[in-house]
C-alpha cells in the first residue's frame, strides 16, 4: 500500500528545487559593466551601499561598512595630499581625484574586460574633465582582477601602477582588500610627490642685475631693532677750497666793515631796536655796539651764509634735508622715518609635476 505525501511537503520540495535551479541565474545577472554599474559621485550612491555621495562604490557589499568609509576617506586624502598650492594655475594646484569600484564579477571576467570597464568609467563619470588628473580603481574579487585607469595628466604612469599592484598581490590573495587598497593609494600619492621638480632658489644679490630675495635680519633697517647705519656724506675737495678761500674771507670782511661802522656811530645814547634777547632779559640793559654785532651775525649766518654752507655740505644730494632723507632710505633707515620693507621674491616655478600629458590605459593585473 502506497501512502500519499501531503501537498505541503510536495510544495516545499518544489520550492527548494526551484531555488537551486535559479541560483546560477541570479549570480549571472550580477555581471557588472559600465552601463549597469552605479556611479557613487552622482545620485546612485545608495546603490553603492553609501549614505551619501562618495568616491567608492560596493553594490555587492564585498567590504564591510567601516572599511568602505575608511577607503572613502583615503580617496579624499589622495586629492588633498597631491595638491600643489604653490602652482600658478588651477590645474597646477589641483590634486589627483580618485574613485573606486568594487564588484564580485565583471562581464567577461578577463583582464581586458576589467581594463575596459575602468577606462570607460573614467570617461563616463567625468571626475576631472578639465585638468585630467583622475584615476578609477576597479577590483573584481571573484574574477581576481585589479586595474587602475588614469587621466593623461596624472604623474603616475601605467607601468608604475602595475608595479604598485605587484607589490600588493600577496594581500589580494589572502583577501585583505582593505590593507591592499590602502597601500595602493598611499604608494600612488608618494610616487606622485616624488615627481615634483626642485624648487627654484633665490638669486644671490649682485647677480643678474637685481638684488634677488633678501631675508630681513633682526638688525636690518630702522624697524629691525638695531641701530641705523649712518655714513657721513663725502664732501668734494672744491667745496673745502670754496669755504676756506671764499666764504671765510667774505665773513671776515663783513665783520670788519660792520665793526668800523659801529665804532663811528655807536654810543650809550644812540637809540637801537629792541631784540628778542632784551625781551628775555627784561629789556632794561643796553648792550651798545655789541648787541648790534650779534644781530648782524645772527641774521647773516642764519639767512644767507647758513643756507649756503648747508647746501654745500649736503653735496647736492637732492637739495638739503630732502636729499639726506632719500639717502637714508637707500641705506636701510638712516633718515626720513621708518620705511616699509618689501623684499623682492623671485617667481617660484619649480616644485611642480611634469606638465607633459601621457596617454595610456593604466596598469594592474590578476592574482
Amino acid at each position: 500500500m502506497i501512502t500519499e505525501k501531503p501537498p505541503i511537503f510536495s510544495a516545499l520540495v518544489f520550492l527548494i528545487a526551484l531555488t537551486v535551479l535559479l541560483a546560477p541565474l541570479g549570480r549571472a545577472s550580477q555581471e557588472w559593466d559600465v552601463g549597469n554599474y552605479p556611479n557613487p559621485t552622482a545620485r546612485d550612491y545608495r546603490r553603492c551601499s553609501m549614505p551619501t555621495t562618495a568616491k567608492i562604490c560596493d553594490p555587492d557589499k564585498v567590504l564591510g561598512e567601516q572599511v568602505r568609509y575608511r577607503l572613502n576617506h583615503e580617496l579624499n586624502q589622495l586629492e588633498s595630499r597631491t595638491r600643489q598650492d604653490h602652482g600658478a594655475t588651477f590645474c597646477q594646484k589641483k590634486g589627483i581625484t580618485g574613485a573606486m569600484a568594487i564588484a564580485k564579477h565583471v562581464r567577461g571576467g578577463s583582464d581586458k574586460a576589467v581594463k575596459n570597464m575602468a577606462n570607460d568609467m573614467l570617461q563616463s563619470w567625468n571626475l576631472d574633465g578639465q585638468c585630467q588628473k583622475a584615476v578609477v580603481i576597479v577590483v573584481a574579487t571573484e574574477d581576481r582582477k585589479f586595474w587602475v585607469a588614469r587621466g593623461d595628466a596624472v604623474p603616475v604612469y601605467a607601468q608604475e601602477f602595475t608595479d604598485i599592484f605587484t607589490q600588493q598581490k600577496g594581500l589580494f590573495q589572502t583577501g585583505d582588500y582593505q590593507q591592499a587598497l590602502t597601500n595602493v593609494l598611499q604608494k600612488t600619492w608618494e610616487l606622485a610627490l616624488s615627481k615634483q621638480g626642485p624648487r627654484s632658489q633665490p638669486e644671490p644679490p649682485g647677480r643678474g642685475g637685481g638684488r634677488g630675495f633678501v631675508d630681513p635680519g633682526p638688525n636690518s633697517g630702522k624697524g629691525g631693532g638695531g641701530l641705523p647705519s649712518f655714513k657721513f656724506p663725502k664732501i668734494p675737495g672744491w667745496v673745502w677750497m670754496a669755504v676756506l678761500f671764499v666764504v671765510i674771507p667774505l665773513l671776515c670782511c663783513c665783520c670788519l666793515c660792520y665793526c668800523c661802522c659801529c665804532k663811528k656811530s655807536g654810543g650809550p645814547s644812540s637809540p637801537r631796536r629792541q631784540t628778542p634777547a632784551d625781551v628775555d632779559s627784561g629789556g632794561g640793559t643796553s648792550r651798545g655796539g655789541g648787541g648790534g654785532l650779534n644781530n648782524f651775525l645772527g641774521s647773516l649766518g642764519g639767512a644767507g651764509i647758513g643756507s649756503l654752507v648747508g647746501r654745500l655740505l649736503s653735496g647736492g644730494a637732492g637739495g638739503g634735508g630732502r636729499g639726506r632723507r632719500g639717502e637714508g632710505i637707500e641705506r636701510g633707515g638712516a633718515g626720513g622715518g621708518q620705511q616699509p620693507y618689501h623684499p623682492s621674491r623671485p617667481k617660484d616655478t619649480g616644485g611642480l609635476y611634469p606638465e607633459a600629458k601621457v596617454h595610456d590605459e593604466g596598469g594592474g593585473g590578476g592574482w
